[in-house]
């Protein structure tokens, strides 16, 4: 529907099956259909109706209705009952020049006067699970984004002409948003979405649902800048698994492919700099030194920088127009400014996956991007440009990255991020967590940080702690920089490693649910690390909690973040079971909580079905042990458990296996229902059923009530 009000054109339209788009722009400007933020699938057609009252005119359908006023020109957005998200705002007027800024605002809720904001990244209040204004940026360790989920019940995505300049907003006294919009043109999309799971599953129709990851991914990775030389790699990993340490990938620094990093190189290149090649100190026979990790169940996965350090190609790429523009702002270095390459010219990416193709051909199993801010959209090019390479080379492989920062939309390609070059110690691992229950909620369900820090050396208590936490991150990646201990568990006391093995292996073991929970991420879009606020938001006590979270919807992780061994734990309105016992808590509830260096305080919920899978080194590793489902009574509970190979997209053509258990609390029944043909070698041929009793606490180390074994 297209209005023309004072000189500018209002287009309002429906973008997805639940979400509106309000164009505005001078007249004649079509909206920006071809941002890299959007996923541009084709959506199912959303009937709606034209509305017409007085000088009101609008759009309707079943999940809302988007309207204008002609006389005062102002505009409103209402949900599928009728009920007003926001108040009416005034449209802006565009009559500004080329590359000026005009502002558009929303009006403020109607029902929820003061409504916090969440889903904008993790800038600027770092470790904060709620917002007040996004900068719109992307940083070291840094994300700030131009959306956000209002729990007054809606959420937001503003996209401009030009996706390097997006825009900015900040809520204003009243309750309402200010947006300010980079260009003459705003396409503002409006989800009316009454709470956080639905503002997920909206977002990701409009920007993409993540893929499922390959499954090593979701094991321990070990990171760090130093990798010696081929003895040492091939020394670290069995010390790995002569320590029953279980761990999934390699994560190595610039000297995979360079004896010397490019930070000294000047803006005009190196001539003897290497940029595609392999260090042969570390990677002698590649192609046979990853096939014989990959034997032993690891992965390697080498770091990527965004630019060019050879002269002669350099040279070649100016000549073609493929270096960004120098951005002053570019928080990476003068000498690295000059060199970036652009990754949304078609031609610059061919040529970049020619010389990278035989990585991949040799079995990298992912790219580790670092250093990718130079525009708000590099990571998002440079990925598009990496999973295609992989495409080209396996059209049945899973694409994985991790990046040092993201956009709206990152996530569909297989991209994970973490939270750049932090610091070791205790402040920083306390804002870890807000910072990664904030990208979840912004649309990144994949996340993690530099476990012990990148920057110093962390005590052994510190690292421990932090390897504790990271059991219920996303993703479990230690890192270090190249002066700093590296984070191998035995070089931090018996003490510590004894302590880290013990979380390694939960790590294990919860690998059947979160796997799960990654389909369940790819189907809905909701994350496997969730705020408490997610599925308790009437409980103004979590509104802004982020030292506890949720994995799924039943798995409470309170691991200690403070120094000491002590914290206090909220358990809002539920009955709570310590993990793996019989003691039941009826919240809510605060308990003050010591724990030695080897305890991590976890609780589950009533009506949890908890899958968990045996200790293994890795995840690849060949097992006969049965699937552990553990039932947590006092209501019915459901969960889909999923199988497939782990590592191909042959998902998305039915190649899984689901089982929906359930649980009937009243006749303490469990059933389950299979479906899918998925049938290989790694899926678990028996059930071990254990159920806890709710006539406790009997003791908090007591037995469960009744084990089965059953073939299924």
């Amino acid at each position: 529907m297209v209005l023309h009000l004072g000189g500018n054109e209002i287009d309002l339209d429906v973008a997805t099956s639940h979400a509106f788009l309000l164009h505005v722009s001078p007249s004649g400007k079509a909206p920006a259909q071809q941002s890299i933020f959007l996923a541009g699938n084709a959506q199912p057609e959303t009937s709606f109706s034209v509305t017409h009252t007085g000088s009101i005119t609008g759009i309707k359908t079943g999940f809302g209705e988007l309207l204008v006023d002609a006389a005062s020109q102002t505009w409103s957005l209402h949900d599928g009952s009728g009920a007003t998200l926001t108040d009416w705002a005034p449209l802006p007027k565009i009559n500004a020049p080329p590359g000026s800024s005009f502002d558009l605002n929303v009006g403020s809720s109607s029902e929820k006067r003061h409504p916090r904001f969440y889903g904008s990244g993790n800038v600027p209040n770092l470790g904060a699970l709620t917002q007040t204004e996004a900068h719109s940026r992307a940083g070291n360790g840094s994300t700030s984004l131009p959306q956000y989920w209002s729990d007054g019940g809606y959420g937001a995505l503003l996209v401009t002409e030009n996706d390097n300049k997006p825009a900015t907003w900040k809520a204003t006294k009243e309750g309402g948003v200010a947006w300010t919009v980079a260009g003459a043109s705003a396409d503002l999309y409006l989800v009316p979405a009454a709470n956080l799971y639905e503002w997920l599953r909206d977002d990701a129709e409009l920007t993409g649902f993540a893929p499922v990851p390959p499954r090593w991914s979701l094991g321990y990775l070990q990171s760090r800048w130093g990798w010696k030389d081929k003895a040492y790699i091939e020394e670290t990993l069995a010390r790995f698994r002569k320590d029953q340490l279980p761990v999934d990938a390699f994560i190595i620094d610039f000297e995979w492919y360079t004896k010397t990093p490019d930070y000294e190189v000047k803006a005009q290149g190196d001539p003897n700099f290497i940029d595609f090649g392999w260090n042969p100190d570390l990677f002698p026979d590649p192609a046979n030194q990853l096939a014989t990790f990959a034997q032993q169940g690891l992965q390697i996965v080498g770091i990527r920088k965004p630019r060019i350090g050879n002269r002669d190609n350099l040279t070649m790429a100016r000549g073609n127009g493929w270096i960004l523009p120098v951005n002053p702002d570019d928080p990476n270095g003068e000498n690295i400014r000059t060199r970036n390459l652009d990754y949304s010219n078609p031609d610059a990416q061919a040529w970049w996956q020619k010389n990278n193709r035989k990585f991949v051909e040799a079995g990298m199993a992912g790219f580790w991007d670092d250093e990718g801010e130079t525009t708000f959209t590099d990571y998002s090019y440079w990925n598009l440009t990496e999973e295609a390479l992989f495409t080209q080379v396996d059209p049945k492989a899973r694409f994985w990255s991790l990046n040092r920062s993201f956009a709206p939309g990152l996530q569909r390609f297989g991209a994970a991020a973490w939270t750049g070059d932090i610091n070791a110690d205790w402040g920083t691992l306390a804002r870890t967590p807000g910072q990664l229950l904030s990208y979840s909620l912004s649309g990144m369900p994949y996340s993690t940080c530099d476990i012990g820090g990148f920057l110093g050396n962390p005590t052994p208590e510190l690292l421990t702690r932090w390897m504790e936490a990271g059991v219920f991150f996303p993703i479990q990646r230690t890192h270090s920089d190249l002066h700093s201990t590296p984070h191998f568990p035995w070089l931090f006391g018996q003490e510590a490693e004894d302590a880290i093995r013990k979380a390694l292996d939960l790590r294990y073991r919860f690998i059947p649910y979160d796997y799960s929970l990654a389909f369940e991420n790819n189907r809905t879009g909701a994350p496997l690390m969730r705020p408490l606020v997610m599925e308790f938001p009437r409980d103004e006590k979590v509104a802004e909690t982020t030292d506890e979270w949720l994995l799924g919807k039943g798995l409470l992780a309170a691991p200690v973040l403070t120094q000491g061994g002590e914290r206090d734990i909220y358990l809002p309105n539920d009955r709570w079971f310590r993990f793996g016992t019989n003691e039941v808590i009826q919240g809510p509830k605060t308990l003050h909580v010591p724990s030695k260096l080897d305890e991590i305080p976890v609780y589950v919920r009533a009506g949890t079905l908890l899958p968990l899978g045996p200790v293994l080194q890795h995840t690849g590793e060949a097992t006969t042990a049965p699937l552990e489902l553990q039932i947590y009574p006092g209501r019915n509970g459901t969960f889909d458990f999923v199988e497939d190979d782990g590592k191909t997209l042959n998902y998305r053509k039915g190649g899984v296996r689901d089982t929906i258990f359930s649980w009937t609390d009243q006749t303490k029944t469990l059933s389950w229902k299979i479906t899918g043909n998925y049938n290989g070698e790694n899926r678990f041929r028996a059930l071990k059923a254990v159920l806890f009793s709710t006539r406790g606490p009997i003791s908090k180390e007591a037995a469960m009530e009744k084990e089965d074994m059953i073939s299924f």
